[in-house]
């Protein structure tokens, strides 16, 4: 991905107060519906739940939207749980939205919403055959936007009950945990309202994400939203109707003996295109740098890029004014 598919290199006019652009804007969005969707549980008690959490029953009957919807659904009586999960998301996903740009890591997000609760449909299916289940929350998608952090960044160190911890270690023991649990749910040994199932498939989706390059998931993409072309060929019609201008005509022999002028059909190319398609190359690079290493990783010149970045940014807003 190029700079200028970057959160802040966008042809849009916005600042740091606009809530819905800029770095980090699918994060918040994200956060904000959930939230959004939480106090109208609270107003609307008991409403909401019965037509969009996950019910293995509903599903089975072609109501595959709550594959998606359960996971903007959170126990109204547990606020511990929106926060836990939106907390999550913020740590991990204002670090992907940087690395991978706000629109593939919306992708990613909802993606692993549907991913990791189809796992937890197909795990009820199977060890609970006959009964009907239900599930809500984003512990899912949660779970996979720490897995793809940690598959970026394995040895940073986090903060976790007070202790310092590497990502490797602390998702280690997450899926120790959920697996031991889960097969003590499968063997009929306890009871719980956590959804172990979901957690290991949304941590699954965020292997398969890293580890097969899976950022066609890209809602801008798949909706096939118009992009600026790069290049402009110059044919004969500009020729024929008298616009081609001097500088897009060439002068050649012609190899009968003869002596005389053609036009020779070329095609006009920016000559900064290279130089400006390198300069993208290296800053990402440099931002691939940050996401492992952190800033102070860079050294003088890579410094000197970013400063290089942030100038053009503020100059193509500036123009597009």
């Amino acid at each position: 991905m190029g700079i200028y598919d970057r959160a802040y290199y966008g042809d849009d006019r916005r600042d740091s107060l606009d809530f819905f652009r800029g770095e980090g804007s699918a994060t918040r969005t994200i956060i904000f519906a959930n939230v959004l969707v939480f106090i109208f549980q609270i107003l609307f008690r008991d409403t909401l739940e019965p037509l969009f959490s996950a019910n293995t029953e509903a599903i089975s009957g072609g109501q595959i939207w709550r594959l998606l919807s359960a996971n903007f659904l959170h126990n109204p009586r547990d606020p511990f749980h929106l926060l836990f999960n939106m907390l999550v998301v913020w740590f991990a996903g204002r670090e992907l939205e940087y690395i991978y740009g706000r629109n593939k890591f919306l992708g990613f997000y909802l993606s692993a919403c549907i991913f990791s609760m189809t796992i937890w449909f197909l795990t009820e299916k199977a060890i609970h055959p006959g009964l009907t289940a239900r599930a809500i929350g984003a512990s899912g998608a949660a779970m996979a936007a720490m897995m793809l952090l940690t598959m970026h960044s394995p040895r940073r160190t986090v903060i976790f009950i007070f202790f310092p911890m590497e990502l490797w270690l602390l998702m280690t023991i997450y899926v120790v945990v959920d697996a031991f649990q889960l097969l003590q749910e499968s063997r009929g040994l306890g009871s719980s309202n956590v959804a172990f199932a979901g957690h290991l498939g949304g941590v699954l989706f965020g292997y398969l994400y890293h580890a097969f390059d899976l950022t066609w998931l890209d809602p801008q993409r798949l909706f096939n939203y118009r992009r600026k072309p790069k290049f402009r060929v110059v044919g004969s019609r500009e020729r024929n109707e008298g616009t081609a201008r001097p500088s897009e005509r060439r002068t050649i022999k012609i190899p009968t003996g003869g002596t005389g002028t053609a036009v020779k059909p070329s095609v006009r190319v920016s000559p900064s295109t290279n130089s400006s398609d390198a300069f993208e190359r290296k800053i990402d690079d440099i931002l691939m740098k940050i996401a492992r290493e952190g800033q102070n990783s860079l050294n003088d010149e890579e410094r000197r890029l970013l400063d290089e970045a942030s100038r053009r940014a503020r100059s193509k807003r500036e123009n597009n004014y």
